[in-house]
């Protein structure tokens, strides 16, 4: 098993801190500046959807070789709640290893998503906590299939019954046009333990960044979710389509948008 593969469940040590300083010093005013020079555009909506105690489960749909849209969304809670309550974000191992981008994006929130196969046994600092359900297909997949959701794993629904916290699902635009994948490369998968997105560009490109907060879903008998797998993927389903919802409504409004639609209308009539 590679090292990749050996992260466990959190074992009861420190809890890891969220580098507020990072945060507020460099990548808030980065942002700001890049706003100001109109390279990025971000807007947020349904800002009143995000709890004012902060404690809910976020789940968003996932895209661009790089995790900008964590980050995106970990700045619009920030927006919502005020700095130091940026929840922390289930990342993939494999991410997590490399060099340069491992440490710098566990400095920002990110966390193995092995920590949360006992999310009973999370410490309190750990209730803020955002999930791409996707997972790597979702950011891996080829700029022509932008906004195309990958199958949600229903492994949020769990967490949020576990520690009795809404979800909050969000839409977020602006990571397809900000780090488009050419290729998906799944070459190294056996290797490494994952596919990864070959970028088109090493550079972020000038994207529309808009992060969209739903009505928080509250899970009614959570004990009952956590024995049961229909439930819970009852569940999952139903908060993926929320955020297609939303997905639908604003890609089109995107070149890269309107180009992945022509290209499903075209699939489907071919096929």
């Amino acid at each position: 098993m590679s090292a990749i593969h050996a992260a466990a469940p959190w074992d009861g040590g420190p809890p890891p801190a969220i580098d507020d300083a990072l945060w507020e010093e460099r990548l808030v005013p980065l942002v700001d500046r890049l706003v100001r020079a109109r390279y990025f555009s971000f807007d947020v909506e349904g800002m009143e959807h995000v709890p004012r105690d902060g404690r809910a489960v976020y789940a968003q749909n996932h895209a661009g070789w790089f995790p900008l849209d964590a980050f995106f969304v970990g700045l619009a809670i920030r927006r919502a709640l005020g700095p130091c309550r940026t929840p922390y974000f289930a990342t993939a191992e494999a991410a997590l290893a490399l060099p340069v981008v491992g440490p710098f994006i566990r400095r920002v929130g990110a966390v193995p998503s092995a920590w949360f196969r006992r999310p009973e046994r999370l410490p309190p600092r750990m209730r803020a906590c955002g999930f791409f359900p996707e997972g790597v297909p979702g950011n891996t997949k080829p700029f022509w299939e932008a906004y195309r959701m990958r199958p949600w794993n229903r492994g949020f629904v769990r967490v949020a019954a576990a520690l009795d916290l809404p979800i909050v699902p969000a839409a977020v635009l602006g990571g397809e046009e900000c780090l488009p994948v050419a290729w998906t490369v799944r070459i190294l998968e056996p290797l490494v333990g994952s596919r990864f997105g070959l970028p088109l560009s090493l550079v972020p490109l000038p994207a529309r960044w808009r992060v969209v907060f739903h009505p928080p879903v509250r899970i009614e008998h959570p004990h009952a979710v956590l024995v049961d797998g229909a439930r819970s993927a009852a569940i999952a389903a139903r908060v993926q389509a929320t955020v297609q919802r939303s997905l639908d409504r604003l890609a089109p409004r995107s070149t890269l948008g309107h180009v992945a639609s022509l290209v499903s209308t075209g699939s489907r009539g071919t096929a």
